[in-house]
């Protein structure tokens, strides 16, 4: 009866199949779009010019973390983080384990979508209020949403080199402001300090548990372990050559007061009376990467949400969970009170549940001999 059931909920919960260029489209432009708003800036004030390695560290601790994700998924083939957790931890606890992730992933988009308004606010709507950005903004999630993970999925694969090739351009053309001066003190504020925040702001380049979430839409554990590892890659690359942009372009104590260096970056640049305002280019990627990221979440949050209470249509919950993500992201009264504490929230503690939570189910799965029909290791 257990297994009819289980088979039923897989017939009726149908989030699509695609393949490795999809997910590591969509987990890349996950991690990537922060850099293009006040992280860079907040980096700044706590490691000075140190910001390029300091997220390669951050990339590195990532990867470390994702290995154990990835062990535990390995162990229970066909099966997602929900399931696992209560697989492996009882019922009761891995409902809590399960609802710290819905938890993360509520905050997650809500952050980001506030993050857009706020400077979208600062360079091109000053005069208008933040609900009207995220009234508008959030009409375009809610559809991306209810067109399902596939259609997510396959719009990130079309987009992504058109994003790539513009991201690049812009790094490009923004070169004529570089000054290798204020590549120095390379060090920053010190290695010590480098290094810690490098290791705490580690989730950052959590986002690959999505993996955890909708591995029953890929093609095997072998197909994650590839999919996670190629996206904190090539996310740490895009990622620090970004912030290597940034720090060549402002001095780092003035880069703590720039909202958002890349689009600062951009409106500086000047070949003359016909090439100038860059910004209109790095404003499109701005634009779509927001979108498919905080679409992304959004979905993640209701996909878990679904698996933890076994509902069987995912799409009366995309509207609700919207609702509540664009409440959370009203919550913060203006940009300083954003910057210094909810824009910190994730990248400083979300590695409590990007890898705390899999390795304490892993270990679980161990002591308590639990695996998946298809594991003979």
């Amino acid at each position: 009866m257990d297994k009819k059931r289980q088979g039923r909920r897989k017939e009726l919960i149908k989030e699509g199949k695609f393949g490795p260029q999809e997910a590591i489209s969509l987990i890349t432009i996950t991690i990537v779009t922060g850099v293009f708003f006040t992280s860079p800036s907040i980096l700044a004030s706590y490691v000075g010019t140190a910001t390029w390695y300091m997220t390669l560290i951050s990339a590195a601790t990532a990867a470390l973390g994702f290995t154990f994700v990835y062990l535990l998924l390995k162990r229970f083939p066909g099966k997602n983080i929900v399931e696992i957790f209560e697989i492996t931890l009882g019922r009761f606890l891995g409902f809590i384990f399960s609802g710290l992730l819905l938890a993360l992933f509520l905050l997650s988009p809500a952050t980001m979508l506030r993050d857009f308004t706020e400077v979208m606010n600062v360079y091109v709507f000053p005069l208008s209020p933040p609900s009207y950005i995220m009234g508008f903004f959030i009409i375009g999630v809610i559809l991306l949403g209810i067109l399902g993970l596939e259609t997510q999925a396959r719009f990130s694969r079309l987009v992504a080199p058109i994003l790539l090739v513009a991201f690049v351009a812009a790094l490009i053309v923004a070169s004529q402001n570089y000054e290798l001066y204020r590549f120095t003190p390379i060090l920053g504020y010190g290695i010590k300090r480098t290094i810690y925040h490098g290791l705490t702001r580690s989730s950052v380049y959590g986002y690959t548990i999505i993996l955890a979430v909708i591995a029953s839409s890929l093609q095997g554990t072998k197909h994650i372990k590839k999919i996670g590892y190629i996206s904190i890659v090539a996310s740490g690359i895009l990622v620090s050559a970004a912030t290597l942009a940034f720090t060549l372009t402002f001095s780092y104590y003035t880069a703590e007061e720039v909202p958002s260096s890349l689009y600062q970056m951009m409106a500086l640049i000047d070949f003359g009376r016909f090439f100038q305002r860059f910004d209109a280019l790095f404003f499109f990627i701005w634009d779509i990467s927001t979108l498919i990221t905080v679409s992304l979440e959004l979905y993640i949050a209701a996909s878990i949400y679904c698996k933890m209470f076994r509902i069987q249509n995912i799409k009366p919950v995309i509207i609700p969970f919207s609702i509540i993500i664009f409440t959370i992201a009203l919550i913060p009264k203006d940009l300083g009170t954003f910057m210094s504490g909810y824009a910190n929230l994730i990248p400083e503690y979300g590695w409590t549940v990007f890898y705390i939570l899999p390795i304490i189910a892993l270990i679980a799965a161990k002591l308590r001999g639990k695996k998946g029909e298809g594991e003979h290791a």
